[in-house]
């Protein structure tokens, strides 16, 4: 039960970074829910689309200022 990747693998206690895993999710070392294998290229493609959708949703939406 709980967090069962290396110690070696976190940095700063908050990063996964760790080439061999395979998995693009690991749980998280505290707390609940699940954090990127920043050693997994995917999680760089995932970050990349989630802050593009975030910033076409600023640029896009219009925002409703009243005089």
């Amino acid at each position: 039960m709980g967090d069962r990747t290396p110690d070696q693998y976190w940095k700063l206690g908050l990063f996964y970074i760790n080439r061999n895993d395979p998995a693009l999710f690991v749980e998280s070392r505290f707390g609940i829910g699940y954090t990127l294998n920043f050693g997994h290229p995917g999680a760089w493609v995932f970050l990349a689309v989630l802050v593009a959708v975030t910033v076409a949703i600023v640029l896009i939406v219009p925002s409703h200022h009243r005089p």
